[in-house]
């Protein structure tokens, strides 16, 4: 087993009505102000839900209280743990989240839910490299959605990995075309883009719970642990969660770690 980890945990954001009052009460003053300023229940329960769910997951690691995690911001807005050797980053679309945790810095990780649009075309011209953008318009008609929005993750998840965010410039961060593909350049300050390591993750289908387990050096998990991917069990109604035609990136340094895929179950 590598000394490092990197945790994929997967959920969903509509939660009962006890399950969100058990959430909400692990927020923090500013997020329970966050909350409560949403126009839509809607909103405010999947903010709740996201924020609650990241709260208990990360206390599950460090055998704390939810409630007593604080929080910071980076320069350009990514999160983080005050004072702990744990990283996070988040990602979610409509009802479903997803969650990596690992024990070493710079990861990022998006989700978007697959859509048609009529202005595919620009945004693919405005944000993506030039040899991407070619790549791209070269694709037939009915390959061009699910590519478009394979690279927009991974460019969301490195963006996010580096700290930056969007204002880093999408177009800045270029990936082959083809599924799997890798990094092929980046900004000069992040190092050569062969330092870097995507994975394209499955986010669809069937997610069954498992067992609790315990990482060596954390503490006890509240949820389960089950193999290195997402079980696909289309006889189960315990847990389902289901984006359907969704895509998902993972970003991390190219280092050696344990990958794993988690099922969160908050009811």
């Amino acid at each position: 087993m590598s000394e490092h980890f990197v945790d994929v945990w997967q959920g969903r954001l509509s939660l009962s009505a006890d399950t969100l009052a058990r959430l909400a009460s692990r927020l923090s003053g500013d997020e329970t102000l966050k909350a409560q300023a949403f126009k839509f229940p809607t909103l405010r329960d999947r903010y709740i839900a996201a924020r609650g769910l990241l709260r208990e997951t990360l206390a599950g690691y460090l055998a704390v209280d939810p409630a007593a995690l604080t929080f910071v911001s980076g320069p350009y807005g990514k999160p983080a743990l005050l004072d702990e050797a744990l990283h996070f980053n988040i990602s979610h679309t409509a009802d479903s989240l997803l969650i990596a945790v690992a024990n070493f810095a710079d990861i990022g990780i998006d989700m978007e839910a697959v859509k048609l649009r009529r202005n595919f075309e620009s945004l693919a011209e405005r944000c993506f490299s030039d040899r991407e953008y070619q790549g791209w318009c070269e694709l037939p008609a009915e390959l061009q959605a699910g590519a478009f929005y394979r690279l927009w993750t991974k460019k969301e998840a490195f963006v996010k990995a580096v700290g930056r965010g969007i204002a880093l410039g999408l177009e800045q961060c270029e990936f082959a075309l083809g599924s799997g593909g890798q990094l092929v350049a980046i900004p000069d300050e992040y190092g050569p883009a062969s330092a870097w390591l995507v994975h394209e993750l499955d986010v669809d289908g069937t997610v069954a719970p498992a067992l609790d387990y315990r990482r060596p050096g954390v503490g006890m998990s509240s949820v389960a642990k089950f193999d290195s991917r997402f079980r696909r069990n289309e006889g189960s109604d315990e847990f389902k969660d289901r984006v359907t035609n969704s895509c998902a990136a993972l970003v991390t340094p190219a280092c050696g770690y344990d990958l794993r895929r988690l099922a969160l179950s908050a009811d």
